[in-house]
């Protein structure tokens, strides 16, 4: 493939993960909270190399992090799981040093999420916030 033609799907590819982003944000979560929810900031430490969360309510929990390298050397990353499912994951090179990332995702009922992050990275804001019941299957 020509160059052109490989940028061309590059930045497609980066317009298609923003809108559905965006389409999830804008359409269908407002449409699984039940009333106005707040949103709860959870314990995922600012600086560090890990942090859990238990969902140990009846219903799913949307969950969002926010994210930036400060790495003076080497790579930085980030990778957050539910169970055996890869919910985050973000690499950072040394030319990405104070670049910022997000993640938005569902942890369901009962469950547990494990962030695990590699050099530095800091978390600058966690936080969930309860849907109207069980979406996701824990199976």
């Amino acid at each position: 493939r020509s160059k052109a033609t490989v940028s061309v799907l590059y930045w497609f590819s980066i317009f298609f993960n923003k809108m559905n982003n965006l389409l999830w944000m804008l359409v269908l979560f407002p449409a699984l909270v039940e009333g106005q929810q707040m949103w709860t900031t959870i314990n995922c430490p600012e600086t560090g190399n890990s942090c859990t969360y238990n969902n140990d309510k009846q219903v799913d929990e949307a969950v969002t992090l926010f994210f930036q390298s400060e790495q003076q050397s080497g790579t930085a990353s980030i990778s957050c799981t539910v169970g055996n499912a890869v919910t985050c994951f973000r690499s950072y090179p040394l030319s990405d040093t104070f670049s910022a990332g997000g993640c938005f995702f569902v942890i369901p009922a009962g469950a547990q999420m494990n962030c695990d992050v590699q050099g530095n990275v800091k978390i600058i804001g966690s936080h969930v916030s309860p849907l109207k019941g069980a979406l996701m299957d824990t199976n």
